[in-house]
């Protein structure tokens, strides 16, 4: 465990979401799977993995049934082997616990099932014959390479941009992971020793609890105004919600509480009276699957975006959101924009959802052991989009 497996990762195939390769199974069936940091489950499709053929296949009587902001899946639990990595880069655990899914193809796009890097609160399972079986909390993908000694606790992911870039000619998933802006690179038991992959200093924030990497947004700042004030939890959702915000790299969006996100269309409003309507027509083309002309977004009057989050001192960790992290180019469609600013989801109450245009342009180092405590995430300048 001396340094840090660095893995390739790629927008081409969840197109708003990062994938790694894993291997599958006593055959290595290969899987592009989504780096999700808002869920623990590690599930494929059938698609890529073939249980027929699997001769480390074990059967577990457990079964999982999740749901996510955007989507649902269901299967049994297996248990058998699971790899990652090439080279001098390769590990492998004998026994990890996944599941094979079933769920509609839009929610996936063309990645092959999804890899949770949270916590055990997020991993679920019952069992399939017993009517109202308590629930089981399998040990995630991620927690069980650490408890085997594979990777340290900690991981870390360099992001160039949210949304995949599009280029003429590149329609297949392999034509778009060629082009570099649609890189990343994911290290497993890696950190700040990876200075390859990152320049100056770090800005750490703290991790409150470890069902999500939940996080204390104390404001936002939308250019050059004064901060607004993000609102606590309410009491009634301090136990179950756990903090005001979540750190999230398998959503695409920045999603804000109520009040917050009202104000944050105010601030953009008192700049140009068009703003919100611009926001709000991006949004319903982005539910047909499109974006806005290039020509009715202009970079240039867009303000950046500046996150006041809780350090582990105390003190304020703040980071900037470029207009062009939040607004992309060249996303999903070349020559369209799309608007990564999303409305309050109602299942999150009162929390904001701060997913990869927060990491876009940099280096987070996911470190769930330091301090003693429950962690910290560290976020420093991306030194090439990976």
């Amino acid at each position: 465990m001396a340094g840090g497996i660095e893995l390739e990762t790629t927008l081409a195939y969840a197109q708003g979401a990062y994938t790694v390769a894993a291997a599958f199974g006593s055959e290595g069936d290969t899987a592009h799977l989504v780096l999700d940091t808002g869920s623990s489950t590690l599930a494929v499709t059938p698609r890529a993995y073939q249980p027929g053929r699997d001769r480390a296949l074990q059967r577990t009587p457990w079964v999982q049934d999740i749901r996510y902001g955007g989507g649902r899946w269901s299967g049994p639990v297996l248990r058998s082997r699971l790899g990652f990595g090439r080279g001098r880069h390769a590990r492998a655990i004998d026994d990890a616990l996944f599941a094979l899914i079933e769920t509609d193809a839009a929610f996936l796009r063309d990645a092959d099932g999804l890899w949770g890097l949270a916590y055990a609160g997020l991993d679920p399972a019952s069992e399939a014959d017993v009517a109202a079986a308590p629930r089981t909390w399998l040990t995630p993908a991620f927690s069980a390479l650490e408890e085997e000694g594979v990777v340290r606790n900690r991981f870390a992911l360099a992001v160039g941009r949210a949304v995949v870039h599009a280029r003429d000619g590149a329609t297949t998933a392999r034509q778009r992971a060629a082009d570099p802006l649609n890189r990343g690179t994911l290290v497993l038991g890696g950190g700040s020793e990876q200075q390859h992959l990152y320049r100056g200093g770090f800005q750490d924030v703290r991790i409150l609890h470890d069902l999500y990497y939940n996080a204390n947004l104390r404001w936002l700042r939308v250019g050059d105004d004064a901060p607004i004030p993000v609102p606590a939890l309410a009491p009634a959702d301090l136990a179950t919600h756990h903090s005001n915000a979540l750190l999230d790299t398998g959503s695409s969006f920045l999603v804000f509480d109520d009040a917050t996100y009202a104000a944050l269309l105010a601030a953009l409003a008192r700049r140009d009276p068009r703003f919100p309507d611009l926001v709000a027509r991006a949004q319903r083309a982005l539910a047909a699957g499109d974006g806005l002309p290039d020509a009715e977004v202009d970079l240039r009057h867009w303000p950046d975006l500046h996150l006041g989050l809780e350090a582990p001192n105390g003190r304020d960790a703040v980071l900037r959101i470029p207009a062009a992290q939040y607004w992309p180019g060249n996303a999903l469609r070349t020559g369209r924009r799309l608007c990564l600013l999303g409305a309050p989801l109602p299942h999150f109450r009162g929390q904001s959802i701060l997913g990869l245009p927060l990491f876009a342009g940099r280096y987070a180092v996911f470190d769930r052991g330091a301090g003693g405590g429950l962690g910290v995430v560290r976020f420093a300048a991306a030194r090439q989009a990976a």
